[in-house]
């Protein structure tokens, strides 16, 4: 999206829009305009789709299997007009649903749709998630062409992939970029700040050095079999050749309850912690061993608090998952959904136990401890 707050964002560039309305802090849908019987579809990569196997990265190949279901999205609120990308990934009935960025369309009910066919339409917006920055369009026409979603968890540093979308809006449409992923489980801080709007935090996002400029916020992110493992959503100013992308797994769960009309939940434990490298810096290395990040304390009455999570605790693992070499705790969370009952590895005092959390659901305004 082109607009001039983008020198307000600082070391952060928002890939593909100025704010409308301010942001709300917790989730927004609406109820009874989800049919229940559309569902976005998982593919498994092919061989090779992760880098690991014999096929080959075609940037034309990914072009034509993906770029007939990307669109370019105009909205015009009462702070102007802007543009930014997204993708068709469900259909039913008569209507076909489209993922973007919640940034993208922030202070508009509706927007403009223009597909690479010429077919152009007014999308009603159909779900908002501020906190992971996604959002779904619903378009009145059953047969828009779709893009497939991969799994964002197989992919590696140094897959080559692409990017699709409308850098400079208009002007840009249907460009593609190509890169690699530079790497996975980074924290994206301050999404969607501008004209004295707070931003929201993604905790695990994928990083790409594929070129992401405005307008490309909402487009996707594919690897060589042309399914998508990432909604682009950002770059950096401070440096070159750094964006990122909301995995697409997370970006699946959050968009299949909004196409359903229902209110996404977002995975809450209740822990202050840091990661064993920051705790390293402030204290010798015989003050804890194992890895994975160190629990500082549990928030009383929440979900790991009344589990058992204590302070000091090391949790090693979460759902069988190490916690090493980059996994984030935000990165395994964000692929569960409230109510689910996840087991922590947890080692204290030199001995190793498993602790079985049940999420909870994150309030709007979580208590500290």
């Amino acid at each position: 999206m082109r607009s001039g707050f983008w020198a307000a964002l600082a070391a952060l560039l928002l890939a593909g829009c100025n704010v409308g309305a301010p942001r709300t802090a917790a989730p927004t849908s609406h109820p009874g305009t989800g049919t229940g019987a559309a569902e976005i579809p998982l593919v498994t990569p092919t061989p090779g789709a992760t880098g690991t196997g014999p096929i080959a990265f075609d940037a034309v190949h990914v072009y034509s299997v993906l770029a007939p279901a990307v669109g370019l999205i105009i909205v015009s609120t009462r702070q102007g007009s802007s543009e930014g990308s997204g993708f068709v990934v469900a259909r039913a009935g008569g209507t076909s649903y489209m993922i973007t960025n919640n940034h993208v369309v922030t202070g508009a009910s509706t927007a403009e749709v223009l597909l690479p066919d010429g077919r152009h339409y007014t999308a009603q917006v159909q779900g908002t998630d501020p906190l992971e920055d996604i959002a779904v369009l619903k378009i009145a026409d059953g047969s828009l062409p779709l893009a497939e979603f991969g799994d964002s968890t197989k992919v590696k540093p140094g897959q080559p992939v692409a990017a699709i979308g409308s850098p400079e809006g208009a002007s840009g449409f249907g460009s593609v970029t190509v890169g690699v992923i530079s790497a996975v489980h980074r924290t994206l801080s301050n999404v969607g700040a501008g004209r004295g709007q707070t931003g929201e935090n993604l905790p695990d996002v994928i990083q790409t050095d594929a070129p992401i400029n405005p307008g490309n916020s909402g487009g996707p992110l594919a690897g060589a079999d042309g399914r998508v493992i990432g909604i682009n959503t950002a770059g950096d100013t401070a440096a070159n050749s750094i964006g990122f992308a909301i995995p697409s797994l997370i970006a699946k769960r959050i968009a299949d309850d909004l196409i359903a009309g229902r209110r996404p939940g977002h995975p809450y434990v209740g822990v202050s912690y840091q990661d064993i490298a920051a705790y390293l810096a402030g204290h010798s290395s015989s003050a804890v061993h194992g890895y994975g990040i160190v629990v500082s304390c549990a928030v009383p009455g929440g979900p790991a608090e009344k589990a058992g999570i204590r302070s000091n605790d090391v949790v090693e693992k979460i759902d069988r998952t190490d916690l090493n070499n980059g996994e984030t705790l935000g990165g395994v969370l964000q692929l569960h959904k409230p109510g689910d009952t996840v087991p922590f590895t947890v080692l204290r005092d030199s001995g190793t136990t498993t602790i079985n959390v049940t999420l909870g659901d994150r309030p709007p305004n979580p208590a500290s401890c």
